[in-house]
């Protein structure tokens, strides 16, 4: 994958991320928001060993989200703002 398809699809992972935490905030777990992140990273994203360290973070976003509890919605939005910032940090090495 060249740089310019792989910042294409960071772009779109990271709004994919913002809408995500936003709802989160909001106390309201988007399930088609997260299949489509997972979908994204699935689809190219994870393939391309520049962001090898988002799969990471994507995994932490599931298991924060996969058993309910009261910090459920906290610590999601902040594995979201982390994986948001990872996001951020590989785009800017690919300009």
């Amino acid at each position: 994958m060249d740089d310019l398809d792989l910042a294409r699809r960071l772009k779109r992972l990271r709004r994919s991320v913002i809408m995500l935490q936003t709802e989160l905030r909001r106390e309201h777990l988007d399930h088609e928001l997260i299949s489509e992140i997972e979908q994204q990273m699935d689809h190219g994203i994870s393939a391309d060993p520049r962001s090898a360290s988002l799969s990471v973070l994507v995994d932490t976003l599931r298991e924060n989200i996969l058993t309910p509890r009261p910090e459920l919605f906290r610590d999601a939005a902040r594995a979201c703002e982390q994986l948001k910032d990872a996001v951020t940090e590989l785009s800017a090495r690919l300009s």
